[in-house]
């Protein structure tokens, strides 16, 4: 965990969890834990936290804590968050448990799950949308980035109530040729309307990548138009958002 002295001791109390391997990145500033707010960080396959250990330079979100998760299974020098297609569902299932359960944790702990968000780079992007559009209650936001979505075989049954109300943002690279563009494009057009999901896409001239030049900023201005304008999203909560713009 890094942090500052006076944040030490604060901070040793406010996270802690049994399901993963993990570090914290404390905010610049608190306020208090009534306006805490929490971004849950998951990397790619054959990655760990590690990369993600100054993430917050590079992602800089003011009154933010930086939850950095490894995936339980050790892959290639690092670690993986389920197997190859096709093989991906029953890690997939078994670790949104996991992630279930670690939101149980952080609100025993005194976190909002209207607070918490989640951002996923690839494996990491597949498991924060499927976590987002099942989980029973109203999360702060979805962020996916260059990844795809598993459709399980009765995916439709499973999205909760809470998934129309909960802000995705996924977002990927015209020039990622690990993951084609088409493949993530047909995933989102199923979850718009096949589901009726809202969620915000948006396209970006970079590889199979986190872009900190236009696609970080970006990410950062959705969030907080999206916290200012929640209360519109929760009246009109079937209504589709859909930006298929290029960022160049």
């Amino acid at each position: 965990m890094r942090q500052t002295p006076n944040q030490s001791r604060k901070f040793e109390s406010m996270i802690f969890t049994t399901e993963f391997d993990y570090e914290v990145i404390p905010p610049k500033t608190w306020k208090g834990p009534e306006d805490a707010k929490l971004m849950i960080v998951l990397h790619g396959r054959g990655d760990s936290l590690k990369p993600f250990r100054e993430f917050d330079e590079e992602l800089p979100l003011e009154g933010f804590t930086y939850l950095l998760l490894n995936a339980p299974r050790k892959y290639d020098g690092g670690y993986t968050w389920y197997a190859f297609p096709p093989k991906q569902g029953p890690e997939v299932a078994r670790n949104r448990l996991k992630i279930f359960r670690l939101l149980e944790e952080l609100q025993l702990q005194g976190w909002k799950l209207e607070n918490i968000y989640f951002l996923g780079f690839s494996q990491g992007s597949l498991m924060s949308i499927d976590v987002g559009i099942r989980y029973p209650q109203r999360l702060g936001g979805i962020i996916g980035i260059s990844g795809y979505i598993y459709f399980f075989e009765n995916w439709l049954e499973e999205v909760s109530e809470a998934a129309y109300e909960t802000p995705i943002l996924i977002t990927h690279g015209t020039e990622d040729f690990d993951l084609p563009i088409e493949d993530t494009q047909k995933d989102v057009w199923r979850l718009l309307f096949e589901a009726g999901i809202p969620l915000t896409w948006k396209e970006f001239k970079k590889e199979h990548e986190i872009c900190v030049d236009y696609e970080t900023p970006f990410i950062r201005n959705w969030i907080f138009a999206n916290r200012k304008k929640r209360k519109s999203l929760a009246s009109n909560s079937r209504n589709l958002i859909y930006e298929n713009s290029l960022s160049l």
